[in-house]
């Protein structure tokens, strides 16, 4: 109290930009994604005697939200660590997954290539021996959902990426995949469907009850999903794997 009028104390400012920012500043600082409850590297890779299922998509086409759907909906996937970023084994020149380790498997490949050595012939094995799910999204909506991601116009995405978009669609076709397109994530009962079917390729059991992709606008939930996925990996109630959100 000063000469009758009453102090305030200021409330910070939680609106939805400044709580995002907050949100990604305590996931890059104090709760990374990249550990070894959610990731290899730098998660040691076991074996789990069933097939991989890699993930395989250019940036930018819902490989989180794919990886999320198999994690929440085939309990015999949910290892520790929870998936495999093979892109950054192969720019270690590393190539250490087996086939049957039984572990969901991220690739943008050939989207991103790896640069310096790594063995090709085990890398043809693996997408040979796993089963392999593509996602197809409309080059327009990458290139779009790259630029808000890059703080970059089209022109530029096109400039840096443009080649890669080429390989990943001259690589993959032909191939024994499971090829969806990306607007199939958000169709429940087709993901259902697909669901079912994984599972039966792969000889595990879907989850009782399925789990679909949050709603984008759920913001706090998302993170909240976020932040019990990197503490408790395996363990959390409800995985979410995604590095950054709303981008």
């Amino acid at each position: 109290m000063h000469n009758g009028a009453m102090s305030l104390v200021r409330v910070p400012d939680m609106s939805l930009p400044s709580f995002h920012t907050f949100a990604n500043f305590l996931g890059r600082r104090i709760l990374p994604f990249s550990n070894g409850r959610v990731v290899s590297p730098p998660g040691e890779i076991g074996h789990h005697g069933r097939r991989c299922i890699v993930v395989a998509t250019p940036m930018r086409s819902g490989t989180h939200v794919m990886i999320d759907l198999l994690l929440n909906n085939l309990p015999a996937y949910r290892n520790r660590p929870l998936y495999i970023d093979l892109d950054q084994h192969l720019r270690r020149g590393q190539m250490p997954v087996d086939p049957q380790a039984g572990y969901v498997v991220k690739t943008h490949y050939p989207f991103t290539m790896p640069g310096g050595p790594f063995a090709e012939d085990r890398l043809r094995t693996l997408f040979e021996g796993a089963l392999v799910i593509t996602i197809e999204r409309d080059q327009t909506e990458i290139v779009r959902s790259l630029a808000r991601w890059h703080g970059a116009t089209p022109d530029q995405i096109l400039s840096r990426f443009g080649d890669g978009l080429d390989r990943f669609r001259a690589f993959w076709p032909g191939r024994d995949r499971v090829a969806i397109d990306h607007r199939t994530l958000f169709d429940r009962e087709a993901m259902q469907a697909l669901l079912r079917q994984i599972a039966e390729r792969t000889g595990t059991d879907p989850a009782p009850r399925f789990v679909p992709p949050p709603p984008r606008d759920a913001t706090q939930r998302i993170y909240l999903m976020k932040a019990t996925t990197r503490l408790l990996g395996a363990r959390a109630p409800r995985i979410n794997t995604t590095i950054f959100t709303l981008k």
